[in-house]
């Protein structure tokens, strides 16, 4: 990303403090790491607008990071937080300890699952936005198709991302509500000393299926222990029902299914 002057309220916060560049993940952002803060810096959209909408919604719920400050300059925008405690769930030392892996990935869903979301004021989670917002990607050609599993499109999958829209539409499961974290993947999810204790990149945050996170947590989970993330070296040989049954979820195929698919789309 080319260099950006800060924002003058951002500015007076951070001064001249020294940072790093955090590159794990896979957004467009870039994401500047101080000693007490973190800033992102990425192209204005709804999920930039609504992540520090959430968090105020959120409060001490959950642990998140406080926005500290917020703004849009010239169709980029500055979010300013707090920096969470611990390491990320797929660092070095949980990758090498893959129950407690997979036990610390479940734990954190059942905090989510425990907020109350019947006044949550914040819907864009929900399956009607999601593939309102699913169909604007595929019209306007923003479906990464470098970046979607191989079994996704091709001869054994839908010929195109307007036909896997479409099986979609004609195929909606049921929902059943709870608070989702919408980007559920070990780089998001922080620990420390054995506990979760935070998470980030909520923009997505909201209520919805539970299925949506489940299913973006297996395959976070799949490939951050199959070698896709560390050179191709396998580390662990992970199977879905072990996350499940961490969860004390049973398997539900058709929301794996669809969940795991409209991913595909963003």
């Amino acid at each position: 990303m080319r260099h950006l002057e800060l924002p003058e309220n951002i500015q007076a916060i951070v001064g001249t403090k020294e940072y790093l560049l955090d590159n794990v993940g896979m957004s467009d952002s870039e994401v500047r790491i101080y000693d007490k803060f973190v800033l992102k810096i990425q192209p204005q959209s709804e999920e930039t607008n609504n992540e520090s909408a959430i968090a105020k919604w959120i409060g001490n719920q959950i642990p998140i990071p406080t926005i500290l400050e917020y703004c849009v300059v010239n169709g980029m925008s500055y979010t300013l937080m707090t920096k969470i405690d611990g390491k990320m769930l797929c660092s070095v030392e949980y990758l090498g300890q893959p129950e407690k892996l997979i036990n610390l990935a479940a734990q954190g869903l059942k905090q989510l699952w425990k907020i109350d979301v019947k006044d949550c004021p914040y819907q864009a989670s929900r399956l009607n936005e999601r593939l309102k917002n699913a169909e604007y990607n595929v019209l306007h050609n923003l479906v990464d198709l470098y970046n979607v599993e191989p079994e996704t499109f091709g001869p054994n999958g839908f010929a195109n991302p307007k036909e896997l829209l479409n099986w979609l539409k004609n195929n909606r499961p049921d929902e059943d509500i709870v608070l989702t974290h919408g980007d559920y993947c070990l780089p998001n999810i922080f620990v420390k000393e054995n506990e979760i204790s935070g998470f980030i990149d909520i923009g997505k945050m909201g209520p919805a299926d539970r299925w949506q996170d489940i299913a973006i947590a297996i395959r976070s989970l799949k490939h951050n222990f199959d070698g896709k993330y560390t050179d191709g070296k396998k580390i662990f040989n992970f199977k879905p029902q072990m996350f499940l049954d961490a969860l004390g979820v049973d398997f539900d195929n058709q929301k794996y299914k669809y969940y795991f698919l409209l991913d595909e789309l963003f």
